[in-house]
């Protein structure tokens, strides 16, 4: 298997290390050869990135809708590191209309290459403007500063997107960790090609922005005590939301969505 060490940017000095290839190389094989199901052959390479990267938390979502100057629109399938009420926070970050430019440089490139891209905070978006915008408010509620984006397209809609989190006081990512986790998700195309609904997604960005953030809640396979605590809405209006995303997608139960989201079809194997 020959790996992509392309930088991610042009810098001679930044070559990886033995070790740091012989690490790659053997969470590659334990991945390959693993028997998990495809969300555990997922949740096995992300959790090791964290660990050769030293990250606190992470997320693979869907971007059904991710278009430079637009609102992205992600849908969460699985993540790890977070409690609740974290992840609740990050949901919200990710759905403030802020999302637009914060991400227009990043989802530009994205369109531009159309190949699989892999950076770190600061090559996303200028610091200072970040700090004041409404999403860095809510990352930092969320106890979240640096990250590592990774987004590979699917298709002319859909992308597959990785997130790496530290927590918020923690020192920024280097190129080297950007470069590891980049060759790590790169080099399994069919774990981004496999493991979605069949329409991937198409018809979430008809939904209102409150009745996503539910849906996302429920994928995360929250009660409707749950939403509510994190809405701050009784549990009678959670009910009814809930109700128009289940008519949204034609099915009658908390169940049935879980599955047309989170399971593939198989061909993975």
């Amino acid at each position: 298997m020959a790996l992509d060490m392309t930088p991610l940017s042009p810098d001679p000095d930044a070559a990886l290390a033995e070790s740091d290839v012989r690490a790659i190389v053997a969470l590659l094989g334990e991945v390959i050869t693993s028997r998990r199901d495809f969300s555990g052959v997922k949740r096995l390479l992300v959790e090791g990135i964290c660990r050769l990267v030293e990250a606190d938390a992470w997320t693979w979502s869907l971007g059904c809708a991710a278009q430079p100057g637009e609102q992205p629109i992600y849908l969460g399938l699985a993540h790890g590191g977070f409690d609740k009420e974290r992840y609740a926070r990050l949901l919200l970050a990710a759905g403030h209309p802020d999302m637009t430019w914060t991400s227009e440089k990043l989802l530009g490139e994205l369109r531009q290459k159309a190949s699989h891209l892999t950076r770190v905070r600061q090559q996303i978006v200028d610091e200072v403007s970040f700090a004041a915008s409404g999403v860095n408010a809510y990352l930092c509620d969320a106890d979240i500063g640096p990250f590592i984006f990774s987004l590979r397209p699917i298709d002319n809609a859909a992308v597959s997107t990785i997130s790496i989190y530290r927590r918020r006081d923690a020192r920024a990512f280097s190129e080297r960790e950007a470069r590891i986790a980049h060759i790590l998700l790169s080099e399994l195309p069919w774990l981004h090609e496999q493991g979605w609904p069949a329409d991937r997604g198409a018809t979430v960005p008809r939904l209102s922005p409150r009745l996503r953030l539910v849906l996302n809640l429920l994928l995360d396979g929250r009660t409707r005590k749950e939403m509510a605590v994190s809405l701050a809405l009784s549990e009678y209006t959670v009910a009814q939301y809930q109700k128009a995303v289940y008519s949204h997608f034609g099915v009658n139960s908390h169940t049935a969505l879980l599955r047309r989201f989170q399971m593939g079809d198989g061909g993975h194997r």
